[in-house]
């Protein structure tokens, strides 16, 4: 499943730069953002809604 849009296009992308911040997937870098208490995808929603 996409975790976002155009995600097989964007996601080594992605990856590069979460390797690049010692962060080796987009699962712990979700981890990392929950453990502060950071809702990315709230956040995301209340910009971008739809």
């Amino acid at each position: 499943m996409a975790l976002f849009e155009s995600y097989e296009r964007r996601i080594d992308q992605i990856n590069a730069e979460l390797k690049k911040h010692g962060i080796s997937s987009i699962e712990e870098a979700k981890k990392i953002c929950d453990d502060k208490g950071i809702d990315v995808y709230g956040i995301v929603k209340g910009i971008q809604p739809n």
